[in-house]
């Protein structure tokens, strides 16, 4: 896969996590979309971007059935396994595996590629006032708590 591939028809975009936000921005102002976001486009990577909660993006209380991350790739900090959440509607496919990667700030996962959605640049958009606290930094007891879990979870289960 290149770096970014638009599906204008459905509104979403695949991209690299590796890329910036600035990039993708920069990628879907050729075919006239956009991420949406208010005020200055971030410079990190999408990846990061999504750790820390997706800054600037559409607040998910405008309209709940409507979500950000509709799919992803992503690396398993602790085990090195790969997930795949494909994208689908968010009630269809059973619990919202998002919530392991956006705003978790890489505790167990990084991005490694995500299916985000898009907007026709000029589409308006509702909002509705919205913050949350802030997750303090991960520290080594949460890892090990973590590394802990993943040997649990990697051990056969007896018959």
């Amino acid at each position: 896969m290149s770096q970014v591939h638009v599906d204008r028809e459905s509104l979403l975009v695949e991209a690299k996590g590796t890329l910036t936000v600035a990039e993708l921005e920069s990628e879907l102002a050729r075919v006239d979309c956009t991420l949406a976001l208010e005020g200055p486009v971030p410079s990190e990577t999408i990846s990061s971007w999504l750790a820390e909660g997706a800054r600037a993006a559409r607040s998910p209380w405008d309209d709940p059935a409507d979500h950000l991350l509709a799919g992803f790739v992503a690396k398993n900090l602790v085990t090195g396994d790969e997930l795949v959440v494909r994208a689908a509607p968010r009630k269809s496919v059973g619990p919202d595996l998002s919530a392991l990667v956006l705003g978790m700030r890489e505790r167990f996962f990084v991005v490694t590629q995500a299916t985000l959605r898009i907007f026709p640049r000029g589409a308006r958009a509702v909002r509705v006032p919205f913050s949350a606290p802030n997750d303090p930094p991960v520290g080594d007891d949460e890892r090990a708590i973590l590394a802990r879990i993943a040997d649990e979870l990697s051990k056969p289960v007896e018959r």
